[in-house]
């Protein structure tokens, strides 16, 4: 099991479980957070499969619950994700001072250039993130530059990556797509960031409103499976919302979602089950009844479409 995303806010508490390698520990918990995020099977040297086109790959080791390997620096960036269509070179240290930027990440850009050329890649599907636990004026001041001179960089603290992942980890059905153009937008905050605490300002603003923005996206994915669930544990076919909203109001991750977004959650439970075809409007005069899809039903429907996508692809 990977590490919980939370260990990016805790992090001083989960480093202790590592004594002898705090830096490897890091690497590991960034490379697998990101692994979360995407949605992507986590490989480091000790299962490297290079068959699995989409992973992430951490060019480290864990030999036993409490003791990790620093990925060799010959390996080039510490972490790679192959994501759909573009990629994430993953750089950390937990270097706080001035010389985070001397000692650590000026040999991430030739790593960066060293990958393109290899693989005569679009510099513009190609994203060097820079993770740290705090981020020093020096290194903001360092890649602002490169930025300038034409690298795609994007700079994180821990605890913003958190926010990142925590609305991917809410959502199953979000897409590479829009992990990338959260980045995008992060990469035109640091090229026009005009001072080092505004640019904090601007990334805690920009990933607040991706998280919120992708949640809207996916509202109707979200509240219909919760709903559907729902409905699954009442045991009928035909459930009203009442029992719908019963059955919902310990669920955690909904309350956190509903609290991010706003809104009403009676209006999303019928809105989501009908746009997202897992049931059927049964109105009564008190209240809004709902009788289920069967799952092969539901699982014929999506294969049809999914073939109709396949096809219009396959056409020149």
């Amino acid at each position: 099991m990977l590490p919980a995303i939370s260990n990016l806010t805790n992090l001083k508490n989960f480093l202790s479980r590592y004594p002898h390698n705090e830096a490897g520990a890091f690497e590991y918990l960034v490379a697998s957070t990101f692994s979360q995020a995407f949605y992507l099977p986590f490989q480091s040297i000790d299962n490297e499969d290079t068959s699995v086109n989409h992973r992430v790959m951490w060019y480290g080791s864990v030999t036993n619950l409490k003791t990790t390997t620093k990925a060799a620096s010959a390996a080039g960036s510490d972490s790679i994700c192959f994501a759909y269509g573009f990629y994430v070179l993953i750089e950390n240290t937990l270097r706080t001072g001035a010389n985070q930027w001397r000692k650590e990440f000026i040999e991430s850009l030739k790593h960066y250039d060293k990958f393109i050329t290899d693989r005569t890649l679009d510099r513009k599907d190609v994203l060097l993130a820079l993770i740290v636990s705090k981020l020093h004026n020096d290194t903001y001041t360092g890649f602002k530059q490169k930025v300038l001179e034409g690298y795609n960089i994007v700079v994180l603290e821990s605890s913003w990556l958190e926010k990142v992942v925590e609305a991917s980890k809410m959502i199953s059905t979000v897409r590479h797509l829009d992990l990338r153009h959260l980045f995008n937008d992060m990469l035109k905050i640091l090229r026009e960031s005009t001072s080092f605490e505004k640019f904090r300002t601007e990334m805690n603003k920009s990933i607040s409103e991706w998280q919120k923005d992708v949640l809207k996206r996916e509202k109707t994915v979200f509240f219909g499976l919760k709903s559907y669930e729902a409905m699954r544990k009442v045991g009928r076919n035909i459930v009203g919302t009442s029992e719908i909203l019963l059955n919902l109001n310990k669920d955690s991750r909904l309350n956190r979602y509903v609290q991010i977004l706003g809104g009403d959650l009676t209006t999303y439970i019928k809105e989501s089950l009908l746009s997202e075809k897992l049931a059927y409007l049964v109105t009564t005069p008190d209240e809004d009844f709902f009788c289920k899809v069967n799952c092969t039903d539901y699982k014929a429907r999506g294969l049809r479409l999914i073939k109709e996508v396949e096809d219009l692809n396959a056409t020149p």
